[in-house]
C-alpha cells in the first residue's frame, strides 16, 4: 500500500531525482574519485531533510484518514507497523543506492579510476553515513508529526534536523561530546577536511555504537508512540530507551574527533628560563605501544638504558603526552612537567629508566590513524635533539612492539621482522598507520598524487640547490621523505633530520628550508 502510494505521487520521487541529479551537477569539477564522497555532505543533508518531511507526511495522511482507528480492529494491526518500518527501510536502501550508484558511474566514467578498494572503502562510509541517516530520518519526521500534529510540527523537525545533521558539528551548538552521539551522518566533517584528512573515509567503532544508539532510541520511541494501547510494549520501550541511553556513558569508544581544525607546530619549543640538564645518552629505546581507537587516546610504556653525567636530566616532550608514572631501576620518580620539557631526578646515573605516557588530545593521532615522526618530541629525547634534529640529532637503537589492534596498515623507518614488532638504528622511531602510498624512498597519504608530491620535492631540492650557491656550501636533501600532516602548513611547515624530511603535502615555507638547513647563515638572510 505504501510502496502503490509513492509511486502515485510523482512528487517525492521528482525531489529524490533532482537532488541526486544537483549532487552530481553542482559540484561535478570536485567529483574526481571516490575519497570525494565525503565532501557531497551538503547534499546528503538535503536528502535527509526530504526523508524527514516525507515521513511527516505520513503521519499527517494517516491522522486526516484516521487510518490509525480503522487499522486497530483489524487482526494485522501489530504486524502493520512492523511493515511500516521495512518500507521506510527499503525506500532508503532504494534511494541510497540509486544516490551512491549515480556518484560511482559518473566518476567511473568521467576519470576511469575507480578501484575495488575505494569501492568497499566509500560504501561501507556511505551505508553508515548516508543510507542509515536516511532511514533514521524518516522515523523521525514522523515520530514528530504524530506526537504534535500541526504546521508547528515541521518547525521543531527542522530544528531538530539542523542539531543532528553534520552541519551542527561544523558550528558547534552542541558540544562535541554530546553532538557526536546525536549527528545524524558524519560527526567529523570538518575535521577530515582539515587537521585529520587522513581518518576520512575511515569507519571507526564508535561509529557502530553510535548507530546502535540512535536506532535503539528512536525504535523505543516510535514503539511508544505507536503502540499507547499495549502496556507491555511501552514497558519495553521504556527499558529500551533507558538502555540506549547508557550507550554514550559506558561505550569504550566515541565517534567523534575532539580537537581544532589547525595543527600545532612542528618544531619543539620551550621556556628559555628552564634549565635544560642534557648531559646524558641513551642507548636504547624499548616501546609498547597501545593505540585506543577511540579519539586520539594512545597510550605507550617506554624503557630507556640511560647513562647521565648528573642527578638531574631534562626529557622533551610535548604537552600533549602525560607522564603517568616514572622510575629508574624500579626505584619510583617523580617527574615535574614544565610546558613541553619534563625533569627528572635520577636517584642513579645508570639504569633503565621507566616510562609511562598517554595522550587524549595529541591531534596526529586518530581512532583509525596516527602519525609519530621521528624528529618530534611524541617519545621523550634529549631536548637538544629536539630543539635541532638535523644538526643535533643522534642514532640510538630502538626496540616497538605494537600490543593493541591495528585498524590499518603501518609503514615505520625500521625493520619489521615479525607482525608486531619494528626495530632498528635510527635518528628516531617513525611510526605511520593509515592509507600511505611507497614509491622508492618517498612516503605520502594515498589522498594526494604521487605527481603533486614529486613537485614538492623537485621544489624543495630547487630551493636548496640555489641556497648551496648562494651560502657556498653543499647541503643535501634528505634521500627519505615522509609527506605528513603532523604539523601544520605554516612557517613551521617541516622537519628533517640527516636521513629523514618531513613535509607537509600541501606545500612548504622556503623559511623553513632557511631554518633547518642554513640555522648558522641566519644573518645574511
Amino acid at each position: 500500500m505504501e510502496i502503490k502510494q509513492f509511486i502515485r505521487t510523482p512528487l517525492w520521487m521528482t525531489l529524490f531525482a533532482l537532488t541526486i541529479v544537483a549532487a552530481i551537477f553542482l559540484p561535478r569539477s570536485s567529483l574526481t574519485d571516490l575519497s570525494v564522497v565525503p565532501g557531497l555532505v551538503y547534499f546528503m543533508m538535503v536528502m535527509s531533510l526530504l526523508f524527514s518531511i516525507y515521513g511527516a507526511e505520513i503521519a499527517r495522511m494517516e491522522i486526516n484518514n484516521h487510518a490509525e482507528e480503522h487499522l486497530f480492529v483489524t487482526p494485522k494491526y501489530a504486524l502493520y507497523h512492523r511493515s511500516k518500518l521495512l518500507y521506510w527501510l527499503t525506500l532508503s536502501a532504494a534511494i541510497y543506492f540509486l544516490f551512491y550508484i549515480t556518484v560511482m558511474a559518473y566518476i567511473g566514467i568521467t576519470y576511469n579510476n575507480i578501484t575495488k578498494s575505494d569501492i568497499l572503502d566509500s560504501l561501507l562510509y556511505t551505508v553508515l553515513c548516508w543510507f542509515i541517516p536516511f532511514f533514521y530520518s524518516i522515523i523521525l519526521g514522523y515520530l514528530v508529526y504524530r506526537s504534535l500534529p500541526g504546521i508547528y510540527s515541521y518547525l521543531i523537525m527542522i530544528f531538530l534536523w539542523f542539531l543532528t545533521m553534520p552541519y551542527n558539528s561544523m558550528l558547534g551548538f552542541i558540544p562535541q561530546t554530546l553532538g557526536g552521539w546525536l549527528i545524524n551522518g558524519d560527526p567529523n566533517i570538518i575535521l577530515i577536511f582539515s587537521s585529520n584528512p587522513l581518518e576520512s573515509l575511515e569507519i571507526n567503532k564508535g561509529y557502530y555504537f553510535q548507530r546502535a544508539f540512535m536506532f535503539l532510541l528512536l525504535i523505543s520511541a516510535y514503539t511508544l508512540v505507536m503502540y499507547q494501547r499495549d502496556r507491555t510494549k511501552r514497558n519495553l520501550a521504556i527499558a529500551t530507551m533507558v538502555i540506549s541511553l547508557l550507550i554514550p556513558t559506558l561505550s569504550p569508544y566515541v565517534p567523534y574527533i575532539t580537537g581544532s581544525d589547525t595543527l600545532g607546530q612542528a618544531v619543539f619549543h620551550y621556556n628559555d628560563e628552564i634549565q635544560l640538564n642534557t648531559g646524558y645518552k641513551v642507548n636504547q629505546y624499548t616501546f609498547h605501544l597501545n593505540h585506543g581507537e577511540s579519539n586520539h587516546y594512545f597510550r605507550y610504556t617506554v624503557d630507556m638504558d640511560i647513562e647521565s653525567q648528573s642527578d638531574q636530566i631534562s626529557l622533551a616532550l610535548l604537552e600533549d603526552f602525560q607522564v603517568l608514572s616514572a622510575s629508574l631501576n624500579e626505584r619510583p620518580i617523580v617527574p615535574t612537567r614544565l610546558g613541553n620539557v619534563v625533569q627528572l631526578e635520577l636517584p642513579e646515573r645508570i639504569g633503565t629508566l621507566h616510562l609511562e605516557v598517554e595522550t587524549r588530545t595529541y591531534q596526529a593521532i586518530g581512532p583509525t590513524t596516527l602519525q609519530l615522526i621521528a624528529t618530534s618530541a611524541w617519545y621523550p629525547m634529549n631536548p637538544l635533539e629536539a630543539m635541532d634534529p638535523y644538526s643535533q640529532g643522534v642514532k640510538e637503537k630502538y626496540e616497538i612492539y605494537w600490543d593493541s589492534a591495528k585498524p590499518n596498515r603501518i609503514l615505520s623507518n625500521l625493520a619489521h621482522p615479525s607482525e608486531n614488532l619494528w626495530t632498528g638504528v635510527a635518528f628516531g622511531p617513525t611510526v605511520l598507520m593509515g592509507e600511505f602510498e611507497q614509491d622508492d624512498h618517498i612516503v605520502f597519504p594515498s589522498y594526494v598524487t604521487l605527481d603533486s608530491i614529486q613537485k614538492i620535492k623537485q621544489w624543495v631540492e630547487e630551493h636548496i640547490q640555489n641556497n648551496n650557491k648562494k651560502y657556498n656550501v653543499s647541503v643535501k636533501l634528505p634521500p627519505n621523505i615522509y609527506f605528513v600532516t603532523t604539523f601544520a602548513n605554516t612557517n613551521e611547515s617541516m622537519q628533517a633530520n640527516p636521513d629523514e624530511a618531513y613535509l607537509n603535502p600541501k606545500g612548504y615555507s622556503i623559511d623553513d628550508i632557511l631554518r633547518l638547513f642554513y640555522p648558522q647563515k641566519k644573518g645574511e638572510r
